[in-house]
């Protein structure tokens, strides 16, 4: 397990808040060097910390619906899961998939826009078919991702999908740049604009556009936890009858709750999916019991440890 000194903390915290923000930038605010914040940096992505530099979008806004899935394996062993990691691979529309410990196994989501995406989801999941005992399809309606903080209270939030948003029509210029933004967000506009054969100028303003319509709704890193001592684990949420209040109150306690950093609210059997990182099991339960106590809307708890 590592760990953190307190200016990498600083550091991390920032580029959770911005993957984009310039050293200069993170060097007055930590009141470290340029030259120091780049060496931690490059230190943290050595040490496999910071393993990629991430691009938030609103799927939404681009015409795209997620759908989560879960799924209970007949058994498990590590070489049914590298069969079914070989499979995944072959299909990208599978957007992102964990092994996990609980009801089910494995966790799956999706990323539907055309009818070529739906049957590429569909042609998966008839070849999976042979390791499924049962699973569970879900339709996200809206879901937000929480910047982790390492140093301070207050955390970035950024949206991912608003089933209510309307569509935005893109470039195709933006949909590449896009593209290379989601590969390294912390690429330059120099750096961007060479790749696309455009000018900084014209790629600075597609990307304050973008941001200005929520298209992209921010820059973050991804984290490994696990390497800084972390449990990554879900909730998987049933609802009883609940007022709009009674929602809104529940959704603003994920988003300033210590350890949430994902939450899906979703039409399905489960509510809501949040994803949560402990320091271990111990303090995930505690959590799990502290949602069921302080919400009594909240009909059933089903909770999963992620695995690889």
């Amino acid at each position: 397990m590592k760990k953190l000194n307190q200016s990498e903390k600083k550091v991390l915290t920032l580029l959770e808040e911005n993957a984009r923000m310039p050293a200069s930038k993170i060097a007055k605010k930590t009141r470290l060097s340029p030259e120091g914040v780049i060496k931690i940096i490059n230190r943290l992505q050595e040490q496999k910390i910071i393993y990629k530099f991430n691009t938030k979008t609103n799927y939404s806004l681009m015409g795209q619906e997620i759908y989560p899935v879960h799924i209970k394996l007949n058994q498990i062993n590590s070489e049914i899961i590298e069969k079914i990691n070989k499979l995944i691979k072959k299909h990208n529309s599978c957007a992102w998939h964990i092994f996990t410990e609980g009801e089910y196994d494995l966790m799956m989501s999706f990323k539907v826009k055309s009818k070529q995406d739906k049957e590429n989801m569909i042609q998966l999941l008839q070849k999976l078919g042979n390791y499924i005992l049962d699973k569970e399809v879900s339709l996200a309606l809206d879901s937000f991702e929480i910047s982790k903080s390492f140093v301070k209270k207050k955390r970035q939030i950024f949206l991912t999908t608003n089933h209510l948003a309307s569509q935005l029509e893109l470039s195709k210029e933006e949909f590449q740049l896009l593209d290379l933004l989601k590969k390294n967000s912390r690429q330059t506009v120099l750096e961007l604009a060479k790749k696309m054969n455009s000018t900084a100028r014209i790629v600075a303003g597609m990307i304050k556009k973008m941001e200005k319509s929520g298209v992209i709704s921010g820059f973050k890193i991804k984290i490994n936890t696990a390497l800084l001592g972390y449990q990554p684990c879900t909730a998987l949420i049933s609802l009883a009858s609940y007022t709009k209040e009674e929602l809104r109150k529940f959704i603003t306690y994920c988003k300033y709750k210590e350890g949430i950093y994902y939450v899906i609210h979703q039409m399905g059997k489960y509510d809501f999916d949040i994803k949560i990182d402990a320091k271990d099991v111990n303090e995930f339960y505690q959590l799990v019991s502290e949602i069921r106590n302080e919400f009594s809307f909240i009909k059933k708890i089903t909770t999963l440890i992620s695995k690889y």
